[in-house]
């Protein structure tokens, strides 16, 4: 079992947006897909459910809850909302935190000539 790394919250400056699934909403995401095929950045996918498995069985993509829709690449997100108007049970949301403007030098750093 592969171990996702958690991605720091910004990079260079830039906040990522937070994307949060409703599983209670999105139950079959392999029926749909409407989400992963319309997005750009690819931000969006589908892993099992480790806990629905059953030793030496298929899981079937159809039964709810074997399969969960998952936000892999949060820091590709460009927040176009095309998934948010697309997705037929609004189980989707994204709240875009307030970007601060990045500056490699600021003003009376140790850096600044004088």
């Amino acid at each position: 079992m592969t171990k996702i790394k958690r991605i720091p919250e910004f990079i260079w400056g830039k906040k990522f947006p937070n994307i949060t699934i409703d599983r209670e909403k999105c139950t079959i995401p392999f029926q749909c897909k409407k989400c992963l095929q319309i997005c750009p950045e690819l931000v969006f996918h589908v892993v099992r459910d480790m806990r629905q498995e059953k030793r030496l069985e298929e899981m079937d993509p159809r039964i709810d809850g074997t399969y969960i829709l998952a936000v892999s690449r949060r820091d590709k997100c460009t927040t176009c909302n095309l998934c948010l108007d697309i997705c037929p049970v609004d189980a989707i949301t994204i709240e875009v935190p307030e970007q601060e403007p990045f500056s490699a030098l600021k003003r009376d750093s140790k850096w600044e000539q004088s």
